[in-house]
């Protein structure tokens, strides 16, 4: 049975992953502290103050780690609060270089495979400014990582950060997969009031046709990190390279993010789709003339 990492074990994605990979892997969960309950081994640590020989004593045995840690700020970010944003920089370097003491830690400890818990902010300046705007449909994984905002930035830094680990660059070859992820928590009222999109997209039932796009249910979430890890190699775009970037979305009607990255290199065909699941919530906007459209 391979023996599996986790970082930021005690957090939300975790919480919809674990259950599901506990069953096929012997996993270690480490994050500050603990309030859930798991049948795994756990480890108290803050990754983001260790030094790399610290993480190394807990890497070392495995054969992947799962990087979930995240420092988050002290306020729920608010992308119409521009003083916000621009100070948030400081906080998301901190997750940058505790990005980079795992990977360093993986290096030395001969760990076989990282893979990364991205965002689908890494490239949410295409969202932003054309999704909405109706000037590009879809969205995939060999553009540019452009964000407009410093969380975004984070997780396309987490993504080139590991492409020196993963060329060889340092002696051997890191496998990494990098899942930028959705939206991961069930659609409900209060999506409508979410902050995440920028201009006049960002309110009412257009962030509720954003968030059908963007969702991925538990289940395929958990696929998909399962594959991650089980997939015999990793392949991208780059030549001998195991660097891959997918998005973690389900198969979704309103879907703007490309699952083929995911489909060719990973085997990834996700079952769920939005519009199914949250039918009977879907029903009492469907005659509203705001909900004509995919998005927007």
């Amino acid at each position: 049975m391979k023996k599996i990492l986790i970082t930021g074990a005690n957090g939300y994605v975790a919480s919809r992953i674990i259950p599901h990979l506990e069953k096929k892997y012997e996993l270690t969960l480490v994050d500050i502290e603990f309030n859930k309950k798991f049948n795994s081994k756990i480890i108290k640590m803050n990754l983001s103050d260790s030094s790399v020989e610290d993480i190394e004593k807990i890497v070392k045995g495995h054969q992947s780690v799962i990087h979930l840690a995240y420092i988050r700020p002290d306020h729920e970010r608010n992308s119409k609060n521009t003083n916000n944003e621009l100070n948030s920089f400081d906080q998301e370097n901190r997750n940058v270089i505790m990005a980079n003491k795992i990977y360093k830690a993986a290096l030395t400890q001969n760990i076989d495979r990282v893979v990364v818990a991205s965002s689908n902010h890494a490239a949410d300046w295409y969202e932003h400014h054309e999704i909405h705007e109706k000037k590009l449909d879809l969205v995939n994984t060999n553009m540019i990582p452009y964000s407009d905002n410093f969380y975004g930035w984070a997780k396309a830094s987490y993504e080139l950060l590991s492409l020196p680990y993963a060329s060889g660059k340092f002696g051997r070859k890191i496998e990494f997969v990098h899942v930028r992820i959705g939206f991961p928590r069930e659609i409900d009222e209060s999506l409508q009031n979410n902050k995440f999109i920028s201009n006049k997209n960002g309110e009412g039932i257009r962030n509720i046709k954003r968030h059908l796009g963007a969702y991925i249910s538990q289940n395929d979430l958990s696929n998909l990190f399962d594959k991650s890890l089980s997939a015999e190699e990793i392949k991208g775009d780059l030549q001998d390279v195991p660097f891959l970037v997918v998005y973690g979305v389900s198969d979704n009607t309103r879907r703007f993010w490309s699952l083929e990255s995911a489909r060719k290199n990973l085997n990834f065909y996700p079952k769920d789709d939005s519009e199914k699941k949250f039918q009977s919530f879907i029903k009492s906007y469907e005659k509203t003339d705001e909900w004509e459209g995919k998005l927007g």
